[in-house]
C-alpha cells in the first residue's frame, strides 16, 4: 500500500536496492569523472591564473624628449649640464640617447614614467626658458607634459604638440618605428664638462 501523498508535487524517490540502484550509479558517475584525478596536486592559484599576463614593469615604455636645439651634439651636451645645475641630485636616466631630426634634437630611451620625468626636468633646466614636451609611453597609454626652466607643466593631449614635431617622434610613439633601428645615438652621461660645453657650441647648427 502506497503512502505517497497524491497532492504532494515531490517526486517518489526510488530506494536503493542492495544489489545496486540509483545510488551506486551515482558514485559510478563520479568515480569516471574524477579518474585520473590526484588530491595531491597543488590548488589552482591567482598566480597560476595571470602567469600569462605581463607584469607592468615588464611591459615596454619609451620616453621621447622633443626639443628645439639644433643638433643631437648640442643636445647631449645641454643634458650633461642641465645635471650638474640640479640640486636636486637627479641623475641622467640610464639609456638615454640623444638622436637628430628634422625639427630638432631628440633625447630618447626605455625609461620608465619616473626616470622620463628626471630627464625632462634636466633637459629643461639647462634650456632654461626654452620649453620641451616629454613624451611617454607604455602599452597603449601615453603621455604628453610640457616643461619649462626645470620645471614640470601641464599635461597636454599628445595629438595637440605631435604636429609640430617631426614625423619621426609620432613614429617611435606608435611603434612603426624602434628605437634601436636609429642606431646607438650620443650618451649625455658619458661626456665631461669640457666635453660637453665644446659639444654645445660645435653644435648650434643642425646637420
Amino acid at each position: 500500500m502506497s503512502t505517497v501523498d497524491p497532492e504532494d508535487p515531490r517526486p517518489e524517490q526510488p530506494e536503493a536496492q542492495p544489489g545496486g540502484g540509483p545510488g551506486d550509479d551515482i558514485d559510478a558517475e563520479f568515480a569516471r569523472l574524477t579518474q585520473g584525478l590526484s588530491l595531491d596536486d597543488a590548488p589552482l592559484t591567482v598566480e597560476d591564473v595571470l602567469t600569462d599576463v605581463p607584469a607592468e614593469d615588464e611591459v615596454p615604455t619609451l620616453a621621447v624628449v622633443a626639443t628645439s636645439v639644433a643638433s643631437a651634439r648640442a643636445l647631449a651636451g645641454v643634458i650633461r649640464l642641465g645635471r650638474e645645475a640640479r640640486t636636486d641630485g637627479i641623475d641622467i636616466p640610464v639609456g638615454t640617447r640623444a638622436l637628430d631630426t628634422r625639427t630638432g634634437a631628440i633625447a630618447a630611451g626605455p625609461l620608465a614614467e619616473a626616470a622620463a620625468h628626471d630627464l625632462a626636468a634636466i633637459t629643461s633646466t639647462a634650456l632654461q626658458r626654452n620649453g620641451i614636451v616629454l613624451f611617454w609611453r607604455r602599452g597603449d597609454r601615453m603621455t604628453a607634459t610640457r616643461y619649462k626652466n626645470g620645471e614640470r607643466g601641464e599635461d597636454i593631449s599628445p595629438a595637440i604638440v605631435l604636429g609640430a614635431v617631426d614625423d619621426l617622434v609620432e613614429e617611435l610613439l606608435l611603434g612603426a618605428t624602434d628605437l634601436t633601428e636609429l642606431g646607438e645615438g650620443l650618451d649625455p652621461a658619458s661626456l665631461t664638462r669640457a666635453e660637453a660645453l665644446k659639444w654645445i657650441a660645435s653644435g648650434k647648427k643642425r646637420p
